[in-house]
């Protein structure tokens, strides 16, 4: 029998089901619930699983110019989830929203993997809809990829043709020539975002672009030598833990 909601799969535990369900419907939901669920694909992998405990302003700048989603607020906590195969965060995604109040700003369904960001004013709502993902898959926060640096490099004094060229491809700030550059290159893509913000916290950098959706991701920051540094080590420091 059909239920209110489209059960997201049958290895989501039966308590967590009838809590979610509950909140949304009542205590008779369990009645048109019923199993057989349409099951999530049993080799699904969670490649990231991502908690950022408070948006920086930049890097929420950042987003809000190109999420197609609800647009977060600098300081609330956010949740980045990438997932393969990709149509399966659609699945997901009706799981989290419908755990907790929270808000989705970003649901990319790209050629290989699905992506999903959402977040809330409060901290527990976010970590709530997050469990309730997991339990969805069958898989804990441990189980996802660890990221993996294919590139950093920091680049001092950068020259004004080589600025030029950055800017002709960036959606943040501007870097200016003389300024020094940090370029990191990741996999899984969406570690982008927690490098980013975790850098712009511990410096005074600008954040010129980053890419998170895609087979890698790229961090682009500018600033003084000093300053990117700093940023260098915290972004680095973010992957690592």
């Amino acid at each position: 029998m059909a239920g209110p909601w489209p059960c997201p799969g049958s290895r989501l535990h039966t308590t967590r089901i009838l809590q979610i369900c509950e909140r949304k419907y009542g205590s008779s939901c369990w009645k048109s619930c019923a199993p057989p669920w349409q099951p999530l694909d049993p080799m699904a992998s969670l490649r990231s699983f991502i908690f950022i405990d408070r948006l920086q302003p930049q890097t929420l700048c950042y987003l809000g110019s190109w999420i197609r989603g609800t647009l977060p607020r600098s300081g609330m906590a956010a949740q980045v989830i990438e997932v393969a195969p990709g149509l399966d965060i659609e699945a997901l995604t009706d799981v989290a929203l419908k755990d907790a109040e929270v808000q989705a700003g970003i649901l990319v369904v790209e050629r290989q993997f699905g992506y999903l960001e959402f977040h809330g004013h409060s901290t527990a709502s976010v970590k709530s809809a997050a469990d309730s993902v997991l339990a969805a898959l069958g898989r804990q926060a441990g189980d996802s990829m660890r990221p993996k640096v294919l590139a950093s490099r920091i680049v001092t004094r950068i020259d004004p043709q080589h600025a030029f060229l950055i800017n002709r491809n960036r959606l943040g700030s501007m870097a200016l020539a003389g300024e020094t550059l940090f370029v990191l290159e990741m996999e899984p893509a969406a570690y982008a975002i927690l490098a980013t913000n975790e850098a712009e916290k511990a410096a005074e950098i600008k954040i010129v672009d980053f890419r998170m959706i895609g087979a890698t991701g790229r961090v682009y920051l500018a600033g003084t030598e000093a300053n990117i540094g700093a940023a260098a080590v915290a972004a680095h420091q973010a992957l690592e833990a």
